[in-house]
């Protein structure tokens, strides 16, 4: 596996991570509905010209789908 594709999945990994942990420390239910809709508000808050990032956020989203 190359370098470029570890990081990339070591990348959404911590991007559905991040989105688990916030629901949990807010006493949420977990479901891959709530986590999908987590990473898409964090997707909001990235700068619009980080194309990387979206694409790693829409890759996190189409995981749990």
């Amino acid at each position: 596996m190359s370098h470029y594709v570890q990081g990339q999945n070591e990348d959404v990994l911590k991007i559905v991570g991040r989105a688990v942990l916030t629901l949990h420390l807010h006493g949420e239910t977990l479901s891959s509905d709530k986590v999908s809709s987590m990473i898409a508000c964090y997707a909001e808050e990235e700068p619009v010209n980080d194309d990387e990032h979206q694409r790693l956020y829409a890759l996190a989203i189409q995981m749990l789908s």
